[in-house]
């Protein structure tokens, strides 16, 4: 397996094997175009590959088994705001406890009140957004090349937690 994947290291108590890139991407990663598991899940059955850019406020997630894709997102920076680039596959667990939750859902919605010049919207134009708000909550739907359902980099660490219980240091 060394000579597929960098510094494979086995995770304690665990059947998963954690392969650290460190700092260098590979090439397809931050594109949302390529698939870089669904090779490597075909010789070692279940593969998930998480790609985070905090400083650039990216995420590249894919999770294959024996050769299928069964989840690809990719929320993706243009150099101003990050959107969601790719979304493929069947909705998993995580999804509906953190990016549909209500606590995300609140997140959202205090956001979508202004506009781009951080005025409030008319009472009118907010009942439109909270419905289309509602639509997109209740339908568990993406929306490509937009910012619906509210993300960042940081859902790669509660895919990490969810999948293998890595947690990180609270902070203070």
């Amino acid at each position: 397996m060394q000579e597929k994947l960098p510094k494979p290291e086995p995770i304690p108590n665990s059947d998963w094997i954690v392969c650290d890139f460190g700092d260098r991407y590979m090439d397809g990663i931050f594109e949302g175009e390529e698939y870089l598991t669904q090779e490597l899940s075909e010789e070692f059955g279940e593969v998930i590959f998480i790609a985070i850019d905090t400083s650039n406020d990216q995420l590249d997630y894919e999770h294959s088994l024996d050769g299928v894709i069964l989840r690809k997102l990719a929320w993706l920076s243009d150099g101003c705001q990050s959107t969601w680039m790719c979304v493929e596959g069947e909705m998993e667990d995580w999804e509906r406890t953190t990016v549909f939750s209500a606590n995300n859902l609140n997140r959202t919605r205090e956001m979508i009140r202004y506009d781009r010049h951080l005025q409030l919207f008319p009472a009118a134009e907010m009942e439109i957004k909270e419905q289309e708000l509602q639509t997109i909550w209740q339908n568990h739907q993406y929306v490509l090349n937009g910012q619906l359902p509210l993300g960042d980099a940081t859902l790669g660490m509660v895919i990490q937690q969810h999948f293998f219980g890595i947690t990180y240091p609270q902070r203070v």
